[in-house]
């Protein structure tokens, strides 16, 4: 804390960003408030969500749920990332004028179709089911294991593989067995063969504001199956640049099975959503940012009058 607040007293700073409810972020916004400086938040995580998944307890949910909405209340801005996450912060108590737009962005040049090696998973009649990310109970490890072995007991050329890991690793390897490949951590060009070279994205995340991989993918030319809540519906257009379902195994696993039994529906969903995510450029996504970093500037440096009117 001493060295938070001597870097903020020390850098002739104009603005503060917080970027997490956690600790660094509560501790920075506390020094922020007492140095009279403007503090814009973005919304990244929904705690409550997680705590929920974690540890079973409505009462640690609720505490989480406070925690977030004093953090970003005393934000003069928060920047989401979509739709669903500026409904999520109205709940929170966040006046809507105070929330703007801050959208991700992929990297076309290095997630690319282009990169697809058909042999990398083992070739041949093999449906390969690709999951990227962290391995946890928040992600949906026990919905994304429930509904792959569901679709596989209806159609074994069904192959899950998984490029992450996390404290569910090892119940996954267990539950899943042989029917699954676990690549562990990726990055770079290795992460983007990997995406290019798999059959359909299995997203079941229903926590995520957002969803960066759903972008990765559909950058691939990879196909998308993500669950139908929060971020991942600004992302995917159901029917046209991917598939949504309900976040329960019965309707998870029929999208599976249904994605996978169509190559025509898989290759028209991966070729919709190409021209679309060509257009979400980090570029454009910066350019976001800084709006709001010049809107808030100018709010705070305009009249006193003027702001009140």
């Amino acid at each position: 804390l001493p060295q938070l607040a001597e870097t903020l007293a020390e850098g002739n700073y104009d603005l503060v960003h917080i970027c997490s409810p956690g600790p660094a972020g509560l501790a920075a916004t506390a020094i922020a408030r007492i140095m009279e400086l403007p503090t814009l938040g973005s919304y990244h995580t929904d705690l409550a969500a997680y705590a929920t998944a974690r540890a079973k307890d409505p009462r640690i949910a609720d505490v989480a749920q406070m925690v977030v909405a004093g953090l970003y209340g005393q934000c003069g801005r928060v920047l989401s990332p979509s739709v669903q996450s500026d409904e999520a912060l109205l709940a929170l108590g966040i006046p809507g004028p105070r929330i703007g737009r801050w959208d991700r962005g992929v990297d076309t040049g290095r997630f690319n179709p282009m990169l697809r090696d058909p042999a990398l998973f083992g070739g041949g009649e093999r449906i390969n089911v690709l999951y990227v990310g962290r391995q946890t109970k928040e992600k949906g490890a026990d919905l994304l294991a429930g509904a792959f072995l569901a679709a596989h007991a209806h159609n074994r050329r069904l192959h899950l593989v998984l490029a992450g890991g996390g404290p569910e690793h090892n119940y996954l390897r267990q539950r899943l067995g042989n029917k699954a490949t676990f690549l562990g951590w990726q990055y770079g060009d290795e992460l983007a063969t990997t995406f290019a070279s798999a059959d359909v994205l299995l997203f079941p995340s229903r926590t995520d504001t957002f969803g960066q991989v759903l972008l990765e993918a559909q950058a691939s030319g990879l196909p998308v199956i993500a669950v139908d809540e929060g971020g991942p519906r600004s992302i995917v257009q159901h029917g046209v640049t991917g598939m949504l379902a309900n976040a329960d195994i019965r309707s998870l696993s029929e999208t599976l099975l249904r994605v996978a039994a169509a190559p025509d529906l898989r290759a028209r969903l991966a070729a919709n959503a190409l021209p679309v995510v060509q257009n979400r450029t980090w570029e454009a996504s910066l350019e976001q940012l800084a709006r709001g970093y010049r809107e808030l500037l100018a709010e705070v440096s305009a009249p006193a009058d003027l702001v009140a009117a």
